[in-house]
């Protein structure tokens, strides 16, 4: 095998996959990346540790086509410090040693056979999705950040993904706080296929379409929902598409492809714990209340990030009291319909999910001092977020 390819391209390629590379070794092989030449002009990058794999595409220059398996973490190493030029590839069969070359820089890297390699799964002959990856995106980080990271394989350690009747649905949550998005999606032009030149291939939509009306339920984990999500970033694809097969749910764009398990049990029923109604609305700036919040979260307790929220006329008083440290507080204009209310919650809860807001003004609705709080944002009715207030101590 014999390619070239230029340094940056080279890096992106690496980098977007290097974190599916495992971190435990068991086998000697998930510690390399697969590299293969797909045509005359195209390199694959591959990675996985079984749980997880990701693939990227770039273009270079193939002279002489193959695949090998080299060390990933120090491949990613050496070309990071190479200068951005061309940098070649060449492959001694015999004993997979790779001679690497840019400009007068000369590495050998000892490398595996790609026969070795786990096989990643193959979703083309599956039925999917085609879904536009603004969608995706917005879905993802506006919800897996409330995924439980203190057990990454339990079912709350995951992002719930259902589709149903033409809606898409996307649920974290970790027993505190609930994070939900729900998107309306097209299911009246068929994803179908058409052949272009020899090859069968989907037709590209405008919007979310189904191959035809179906139906799936996924717990995908937060692992690799935040790398979808660096993945469809990089991406200038508009589409993703979706699909599930042998236990694994694949992403798939042009130049990514991810595949991740599925975390198996039964999702809790999270449509009940929203209230039906309120007493208390209080809606502010975002932006202000997130500057303001962060500003008094300075003199928070370390152990239990508590902030005290006071709801009363047109004004909002955040504090926060830790005895050994001292006292905060700050305040912001809002509107507000209800009662005086004191409420106490867990800062880093607030500030998760007010960075992940897009809209300008957010609505706050409460029905009491312990009481499901439910953060809104102003217009937007597809996204809610739950967060449970903490009992304070008097101090």
């Amino acid at each position: 095998m014999h390619f070239a390819i230029q340094k940056d391209a080279l890096v992106r390629a690496l980098r977007d996959c290097s974190n599916a590379i495992a971190t435990r070794v068991v086998q000697p092989i998930l510690s390399n990346v697969l590299i293969e030449a797909v045509d005359d002009v195209t390199l694959r990058f591959s990675a996985t540790d079984l749980d997880l794999a990701i693939q990227s595409r770039s273009t270079g220059v193939v002279y002489r086509p193959g695949k090998v398996t080299l060390p990933g973490k120090k491949l990613l190493e050496v070309v990071s410090k190479l200068p951005n030029e061309l940098v070649s590839f060449q492959v001694n069969q015999d004993n997979y040693e790779t001679t690497v070359t840019c400009k007068r820089s000369k590495f050998n890297l000892s490398g595996l056979p790609a026969e070795d390699f786990p096989k990643i799964v193959d979703s083309k002959l599956e039925e999917g999705i085609l879904m536009p990856a603004d969608v995706l995106r917005r879905a993802i980080s506006q919800t897996a950040f409330a995924a439980a990271s203190y057990d990454a394989s339990s079912i709350l350690g995951g992002v719930y993904l259902l589709l149903e009747e033409g809606t898409f649905e996307a649920t974290a949550t970790d027993a505190s706080r609930l994070a939900h998005r729900r998107d309306a999606l097209s299911i009246n032009t068929p994803a179908g296929k058409r052949v272009d030149g020899d090859k069968e291939v989907e037709h590209v939509a405008a919007t979310a379409t189904l191959e035809k009306p179906l139906s799936f339920k996924a717990i995908v984990p937060a692992r690799a929902c935040s790398e979808l999500m660096k993945l469809v970033d990089n991406s200038t694809d508009s589409e993703v598409r979706i699909a599930i097969v042998s236990g694994q749910i694949t992403f798939e764009t042009y130049s990514h492809f991810l595949s991740s398990r599925l975390v198996s049990g039964e999702y809790p029923r999270y449509h009940e714990l929203f209230p039906a109604g309120y007493t208390h609305l209080a809606t502010f700036d975002r932006q202000t209340i997130l500057e303001a919040i962060e500003r008094v979260a300075v003199m928070s307790d370390e152990r239990t990030h508590l902030v005290s929220l006071h709801f009363e006329g047109e004004t909002l008083q955040v504090s926060s009291n830790t005895p050994d440290l001292g006292r905060a507080q700050d305040e912001i204009a809002m509107r507000y319909e209800g009662e005086p209310l004191d409420i106490s919650v867990n800062v880093r809860y607030i500030v998760d999910v007010l960075q992940r807001m897009g809209a300008e003004e957010v609505r706050l609705e409460m029905t009491g001092a312990l009481k499901p709080l439910i953060f809104k944002q102003a217009g937007d009715d597809n996204y809610r977020y739950l967060l449970m207030p903490v009992q304070a101590k008097n101090r």
